[in-house]
């Protein structure tokens, strides 16, 4: 299973002065809040981190559908800049963190993936925001036309036969009218929009699209 979290380093929101002052400590434990006031970029660490137990927590609610978000029990150990584990009630998931310039993007994953599944991702700005530009102004259409438009060239078949759907709050692939052999996970912060996506390039996913 995938969860992947996204924070746009250049919204309002990300900034350190519009944080309520209690934030930190509703989020970090100890160890964490020691790391953050140690850190050279804390600002940036702190949105690491915050990706990090999100993203966990997307795999975890996958998992078992009563799981709480509650951030202080999502705790985060950096091993290398690239990457975290994230421990909640006895369960760890290995979480890559890509730390651009503008933004933050944590893809966490309960495991190795099965022999013969791929891990694809992607991340892209909204149109009009200065970037290449999505078709959609509206975060939830564009990033499932990122999605999409990824997938189908890993897959190699034409993007109209992919579609997105729901399944309570969990995004479901959809190959020709039948659901893939595919976890996906959808997110987007200010104006950037980001997808994880584990699914079987051999056997029956190939079989379908074939």
């Amino acid at each position: 299973m995938v969860g992947n979290d996204l924070v746009d380093l250049s919204d309002p929101e990300a900034s350190v002065a519009r944080l309520h002052p209690r934030f930190d400590a509703r989020v970090f434990d100890e160890e964490e809040l020691e790391a953050i006031r140690g850190s050279e970029a804390p600002a940036r660490l702190r949105w690491i981190l915050w990706a990090a137990k999100e993203a966990a927590y997307k795999v975890a609610r996958k998992q078992e559908a009563t799981t709480v978000f509650s951030p202080r029990r999502f705790r985060v150990t950096l091993p290398r800049p690239e990457c975290a584990v994230v421990a909640h009630e006895g369960r760890h998931f290995a979480v890559t963190i890509a730390a651009r310039r503008d933004h933050v993007h944590a893809v966490a994953r309960d495991g190795k993936a099965p022999r013969g599944w791929s891990l694809v991702t992607g991340v892209c700005r909204l149109a009009g925001s200065g970037g290449p530009g999505m078709r959609h102004d509206l975060p939830s259409a564009a990033v499932r036309d990122l999605a999409i438009a990824r997938l189908a060239g890993r897959l190699r078949v034409p993007a109209c036969e992919l579609a997105i759907e729901r399944d309570g709050r969990v995004p479901r692939l959809v190959v020709r009218g039948q659901p893939a052999l595919a976890d996906l996970s959808l997110s987007h912060h200010g104006r950037l929009v980001a997808f994880a996506c584990e699914l079987e390039l051999c056997g029956g996913l190939r079989r379908r699209v074939a």
